[in-house]
């Protein structure tokens, strides 16, 4: 594992034919897979991963960096009718688990080559799936949708464990804390709710309310990531402190609660009025978060942060970044961040061409400042 102190290093940018909606690794590290918006689950081998022969190089000066490595992509898989809108693994890298925008579920074999479903649930949700988290022993899968139902299934068959129906708003967000005791989901309305497992009820509300606003007949915001450390006794809440509706404007926004007393640690704000949605987050072993934030057109950042300093010690601005994927050897991480200011490219479409946007993904390393 990398130092404290270490920074990130840009070693390579891996292309990509599709916009994706999310990256996720696999615990041990091999693979890397993409939530696609063509329908398809894209994948790469890092173990495989390598760097060009030297003969196929251009002469270069001895100062010049050395060349990017090559990350092999394997083919896709297919299963799904609408985006793909999440990833996640097991623990074990057994199996990962996947959704759509459609309401579509799928469990994966992870040991076989290629991947195969162990089963599908066309109609976990009837309407769009909006998160996915996976319990600590792998042995449950939970999600959330448009529908303002949580579900949990089997891990192993996919039948469904229990439901917590009827939310008051929709449910945008969802993580297992890491006792395995209680699931936390955060809505539209920036409440998160603690729910403990063993009794099936809400066991207590977090207010993360600062993340919504009703504005020009619209509800804009919502608790869009949900994230513990690694010991759980840190949950942070993220997404946007919005301003208007309409055209969303508003500034990205993390929220630490103190997971034992349930009392706010810290509010973080980040950029300005344009920088738009905290995306995601992920915790770095050496004890702070990584995350990405983008809203407006050719807007963005990622940062790394620790709780209750006043500001991240490291931001990169990154044009519409959406999703970090960290390593499990917390060496390197994964950002996807769209090649086009807007969705489609429209902007450059001519002849009645419209051409899909990409979502290149850009590697980077931690390594100690010098």
């Amino acid at each position: 594992m990398p130092a404290a102190n270490a920074l990130p290093k840009a070693i390579t940018v891996i292309e990509t034919s599709r916009q994706m909606s999310l990256i996720r690794f696999s615990p041990s590290g091999r693979f890397l897979l993409s939530a696609g918006r063509d329908r398809l689950i894209h994948r790469w081998d890092f173990a495989a991963m390598m760097f060009p022969p030297a003969d196929a190089l251009v002469p270069s000066k001895s100062s010049d960096p050395p060349a990017s490595p090559l990350v092999p992509e394997l083919p896709a898989l297919a299963g799904h009718d609408g985006w793909v809108t999440q990833v996640a693994f097991d623990p074990q890298s057994r199996r990962f688990f996947t959704t759509d925008s459609w309401g579509r579920l799928i469990g994966w074999n992870a040991t076989t080559e290629p991947p195969t479903p162990v089963w599908n649930l066309p109609a976990a949700h009837n309407c769009w799936i909006r998160n996915l988290a996976v319990s600590p022993n792998g042995e449950q899968v939970a999600t959330c949708g448009m529908d303002k139902a949580i579900r949990l299934w089997s891990a192993s068959d996919g039948k469904l464990l229990r439901e917590f129906a009827g939310q008051p708003d929709e449910i945008y967000s969802l993580a297992f804390h890491p006792d395995g005791k209680s699931l936390v989901a955060g809505d539209l309305k920036g409440i998160v709710r603690q729910f403990d497992l063993a009794t099936n009820t809400v066991a207590r509300e977090f207010d993360a309310k600062v993340l919504y606003l009703y504005d020009r007949i619209q509800d804009v915001g919502g608790v869009r990531v949900l994230a513990f450390d690694a010991a759980g006794k840190t949950l942070a809440a993220a997404g946007i402190q919005p301003t208007s509706g309409g055209f969303v404007q508003g500034g990205a926004l993390v929220k630490f609660f103190d997971w034992e007393s349930g009392k706010e640690l810290q509010t973080l704000k980040l950029g300005d009025n344009n920088l738009g949605f905290a995306h995601d987050l992920a915790w770095h072993p050496a004890g702070y978060w990584i995350g990405v934030c983008s809203g407006q057109p050719g807007q963005g950042d990622f940062f790394l942060h620790r709780t209750g300093e006043e500001q991240p010690f490291f931001v990169q601005a990154l044009p519409n970044c959406h999703s970090i994927a960290l390593h499990p050897d917390g060496s390197r991480f994964a950002v996807i961040a769209n090649a086009g200011p807007f969705g489609q490219m429209k902007s450059m479409a001519r002849e009645g061409m419209y051409p899909g946007n990409t979502s290149p993904i850009h590697l980077f390393e931690l390594t100690a400042p010098l």
